[in-house]
C-alpha cells in the first residue's frame, strides 16, 4: 500500500483543517491498512469507502472539510486474493505490474479526485485482479518517482522495474534526485516543483 500526501497550492494556504496533510495521510493509511486485512474480506473499494468515512468523523467536528483545500492523498494498494493479485488506484500514483514476459501494465487513475473528506471519491479508482502467474513482482511508486518514465523520458518503464528489481527501489530515486538536479530551474522539464516526493515499494513475487 502506497499514499501520497497531495501537496497544498499555495504553499502555506488555509486547509480549514487543524490536522494537516500528514496527519490525513498517515491516518487514512493506518484505518485503510486495517479494512483490507479484515476478516470477512471486503473489496478494496469498499474497505477504501470505509477508511475514508471513518477518517472524516474522525475529524468533521473540529475542522471545515467543505474546504476545497482540505487535505488530501493519493492511494495504492494491492493484496493477494484467491483468484490473483487485487489492486486499487486512486488519482496520479501509479501500480505497475512487472511481468516475466512482455511490457509492464501500468495503472493510474489519473490526476483528480485524491481520497480527501468524501468516500464517493472511490468510484473513479481503478480496481482490477491480475492473475498471479507470469508476474515478477508488482511496484507501487507515488508520481515524484515514476516521472522519470512520463515526464522526463528517461527511462522506459519497463527499464524503470528493471531498475527497481535488480538495484532496489532506492536507485530510482537517486537517478530522479540526479536528473532533477540537473534541471534545477525546471527549465528542461517545465513543472511546478523542482522536486517531488518520490517513494516506491516493491512487492517481488515468489515463482
Amino acid at each position: 500500500m502506497l499514499l501520497d500526501g497531495a501537496t497544498t497550492f499555495p504553499r502555506g494556504a488555509d486547509t480549514g483543517c487543524v490536522h494537516g496533510v500528514a496527519w490525513y495521510a498517515g491516518t487514512l493509511g493506518a484505518t485503510l491498512l486495517a479494512a483490507i486485512t479484515a476478516e470477512p474480506r471486503v473489496s478494496l473499494r469498499d474497505a477504501l469507502a470505509g477508511a475514508i468515512g471513518d477518517v472524516r468523523a474522525r475529524h468533521e467536528c473540529s475542522c471545515d472539510l467543505t474546504s476545497p483545500l482540505t487535505p488530501a492523498a493519493t492511494v495504492c494498494a494491492i493484496r493477494a486474493s484467491g483468484s490473483g493479485i487485487d489492486y486499487l488506484a486512486l488519482s496520479d500514483s501509479a501500480i505497475a505490474a512487472d511481468r516475466r514476459e512482455g511490457d509492464p501494465v501500468i495503472v493510474t487513475a489519473g490526476t483528480r479526485p485524491a481520497a480527501s473528506a468524501e468516500p464517493d471519491a472511490v468510484t473513479a479508482a481503478r480496481t482490477g485482479t491480475w492473475p498471479r502467474a507470469g508476474l515478477r513482482g508488482i511496484a507501487l511508486l507515488s508520481d515524484g518517482a515514476f516521472r522519470i518514465t512520463d515526464r522526463y523520458g528517461l527511462l522506459t518503464w519497463p527499464a524503470a522495474l528493471g531498475v527497481i528489481r535488480d538495484d532496489g527501489p532506492a536507485e530510482l530515486i537517486r537517478q530522479v534526485r540526479a536528473a532533477e538536479n540537473a534541471d534545477p530551474d525546471c527549465a528542461r522539464w517545465p513543472r511546478a516543483k523542482a522536486h517531488d516526493d518520490a517513494t516506491i515499494v516493491y512487492w517481488q513475487l515468489s515463482d
